[in-house]
């Protein structure tokens, strides 16, 4: 999607600089204005992050060190310290060379008179619209210190939420590499020097040895083209799915497979529920909350349907009417929603479907796993014993001839 390099204004004083993606500059432009900011200036933004992606992926800022920085801050300011002090301090003790470095500007802009909010609005790629309107409404009602420690509830949530799907997946990912990289070492270095064998003494050979003896031959020769190949097929489809039209379709085929299905689907609802839940119970308004966690979304698809949300709730539908049309959302969120609306306590049903949905996924990723691990252990099985198999039989054959 394009970028848009902006400055803008929320009220009179220092002005607000950043990037933004947007369909268009028309869209852009309309984005910032439901934000609440008055667009001073706007253009296209080529982005630096594609020149150096090595570079930006060795010094990238972790969800964790961002957690780690709103904790300490949120201890500082408990303790009654002013919020230039505290930067200066986490500016010493980060670990994080770029965090520290993005610290250091913070506090800077802050000294010259930018709000708190004004001041991380201007790293987006470390610092999401979500937590720099919660914290613009935060200082706006003097309850900073309570909107700090809300965003840390979130991100050791979202932290939390991440590790146990990573954890469950290990073991497969084991396994697909090691098994993977036995079948190319037998194919590629061992196996051919049977097959020398094999033709000195011109027997017939079995068709599975015949087939493996194909396979070896070619392997022996242009393993170095079979990896260069893989290497471009990968290079080739991460390309695509980083365009707009090879993400959506991707984000879709996830979401009909039936394993992944459940988990994408459930993670999704989570995010979602507890994105606009903790924006709502800051003070964000509603149609400025949907907008913010639209960019939250992983799954492009089911972004796309909130972005429909999004449109029906500014014709005046109501949140729950509006998600009844998106495929994606269950029964239960959209009916809880519709009891959260008419209770008046939006926010915190949200927050309660996304701690249900927490445990939904961790559920779901535990039996993909469990269903994924006798699948890839019964595959590698096969082929390796295939393989073996192919090599005996003719071993088998010319002892007998031979006794």
């Amino acid at each position: 999607m394009p970028q848009f390099k902006y400055e803008v204004k929320r009220s009179p004083g220092v002005a607000t600089a950043g990037v933004i993606e947007a369909e268009s500059q028309r869209a852009a432009v309309s984005r910032l204005r439901d934000m609440g900011y008055f667009p001073i200036s706007i253009e296209a933004y080529e982005g630096e992050e594609s020149k150096d992606t090595l570079k930006q992926a060795l010094t990238r800022v972790k969800l964790r060190d961002r957690n780690v920085f709103f904790r300490q801050l949120a201890n500082l300011s408990e303790s009654g310290m002013p919020i230039t002090r505290s930067l200066s301090t986490l500016v010493e003790q980060t670990e994080n060379a770029k965090l520290a470095k993005v610290i250091g500007e913070i506090r800077d802009d802050v000294q010259k008179g930018a709000s708190f909010a004004e001041a991380l609005e201007r790293h987006p790629k470390i610092f999401p619209p979500m937590f720099c309107n919660m914290i613009h409404a935060g200082e706006t009602g003097g309850m900073l210190e309570d909107v700090l420690w809300r965003i840390v509830s979130f991100g050791e949530q979202e932290e939390e939420l991440r590790g146990k799907a990573f954890s469950a997946m290990i073991y497969p990912a084991f396994l697909l590499v090691i098994g993977s990289t036995a079948i190319f070492i037998l194919v590629s270095f061992v196996f051919p020097k049977f097959v020398t064998i094999f033709k000195d003494f011109n027997a017939t050979l079995p068709w599975p040895t015949v087939v493996v003896m194909g396979l070896c031959e070619f392997m022996g020769k242009f393993w170095w083209a079979v990896l260069l190949g893989l290497a471009g097929v990968i290079a080739a489809f991460v390309s695509y799915t980083r365009t707009e039209v090879g993400r959506m379709r991707l984000d879709t085929l996830l979401l009909r497979i039936p394993v992944v299905k459940g988990v994408v689907q459930r993670y999704e609802m989570a995010k979602f529920a507890r994105v606009l839940g903790t924006l709502l119970d800051n003070g964000v308004p509603v149609l400025t909350a949907i907008k913010i966690t639209v960019d939250t979304l992983s799954n492009v698809a089911i972004a796309k349907e909130v972005n429909a949300v999004h449109a029906r709730v500014l014709e005046g539908d109501s949140i729950s009417d509006s998600l009844r049309h998106a495929k994606h959302f269950p029964p239960m969120v959209v009916n809880m929603f519709a009891i959260g609306e008419e209770s008046g306590r939006l926010g915190a049903v949200a927050k309660r479907i996304a701690d249900a949905y927490d445990t939904e996924v961790d559920r779901a990723v535990k039996a993909m796993a469990a269903l994924f691990e006798p699948i890839l252990i019964v595959i590698m099985g096969i082929v390796i014993g295939f393989l073996v198999i192919a090599m005996l039989l003719p071993m088998l054959t010319l002892s007998s001839n031979v006794g």
